[in-house]
């Protein structure tokens, strides 16, 4: 059951990378009418992929016991 619930864990926070990620390019595109470059837009896809796959590389690590997990929104204690 913990690994169900990391892996929903793991799937908030790639939601989150998108929907940040789909919020700034709407910002400045759609509510800013500005055009961006397809350099710099080359290079912020680049870096929303690898925050990806440092999210499902850590994921992965902390279920071999060799992680520290993904950052928590909320802790329990």
């Amino acid at each position: 059951m913990s690994i169900l619930i990391s892996f929903l864990d793991l799937l908030l926070y790639l939601a989150i990378i998108f929907v940040v990620a789909y919020a700034m390019r709407w910002l400045i595109t759609g509510f800013l009418g500005w055009s961006i470059d397809p350099m710099v837009y080359k290079w912020a896809q680049i870096i929303v992929g690898l925050l990806c796959i440092i999210a499902i590389v850590t994921w992965l690590a902390g279920l071999r016991g060799l992680g520290g997990g993904l950052p928590h929104f909320w802790a329990y204690r």
